[in-house]
């Protein structure tokens, strides 16, 4: 009996596993998790442990999960708190998860179609109007404002609409710019990623379209999205 003294919990051990692929960087904030069967083919264990892993580390803040959709990174312990938590009221939105899941559904049906047509039909012009943007985001969030950088958000996300050519496309995204816009400045306000880690993600995003891979964009933006709706949204 004392060799097991000491000894680990097999869900523990995949706790310990997930979080040092999260502390090392190998799994950023934001980004989703293997499956829970994928999970349990990488560390060898059923999938009763895993699931306790996951549920200690949503009980840390470390991810949050959706039942249906999954699991994210949320926090890395690692990195610390940047600034003074905010009190729980201003962490609050109007935006409630049904709107929120409505609203990117209808932004699915507009701008993913809109990145297919981008990479075929964009001008250098508009390519180059996309860099501006990304740039112009850099250098708001190297000094921290925010409401600089959700109005190049925005921006930027229209600019892929604009250059995928086709008016009525457009047009239907132009009659939501407000709710696109206060959308975007819900996110920007309450993510925890620093300004600097939504710009480089922009860079990102940028780059899949220049090198003409839509899928890859289109993977990029949804699996963002959901995270936030995750993270932000749901419950609310």
């Amino acid at each position: 009996m004392d060799y097991y003294k000491g000894r680990l919990s097999l869900s523990d051990e995949v706790y310990n596993q997930i979080l040092e692929q999260i502390t090392s960087g190998e799994w950023k904030v934001g980004d989703k998790l293997p499956s829970e069967s994928k999970l349990c083919s990488m560390f060898g264990v059923s999938r009763t442990s895993v699931r306790a892993a996951l549920q200690n580390l949503q009980g840390s803040g470390i991810v949050v999960t959706m039942q249906g959709v999954g699991s994210f990174v949320h926090r890395n312990p690692e990195q610390g708190v940047t600034n003074e938590e905010p009190p729980e009221a201003l962490k609050s939105s109007d935006i409630s998860s049904e709107e929120f899941k409505e609203f990117f559904e209808f932004r699915q049906a507009i701008e993913f179609k809109a990145i297919e047509f981008f990479v075929r039909r964009a001008t250098k012009e508009n390519e180059d109007v996309l860099k501006d943007l990304v740039e112009k985001m850099q250098e708001a969030a190297k000094i921290d404002d925010r409401a600089s950088f959700t109005q190049y958000d925005l921006d930027f996300h229209m600019a892929i609409i604009e250059g995928a050519k086709n008016v009525f496309l457009y047009n239907s995204m132009l009659n939501y710019k407000d709710i696109f816009s206060h959308y975007m400045e819900e996110i920007t306000r309450l993510t925890d990623k620093p300004l600097t880690v939504l710009a480089e993600e922009h860079v990102e995003l940028y780059t899949y379209l220049i090198e003409k891979k839509p899928k890859w964009a289109k993977d990029y933006l949804f699996c963002d999205n959901t995270y936030y709706h995750v993270a932000y949204f749901n419950g609310r």
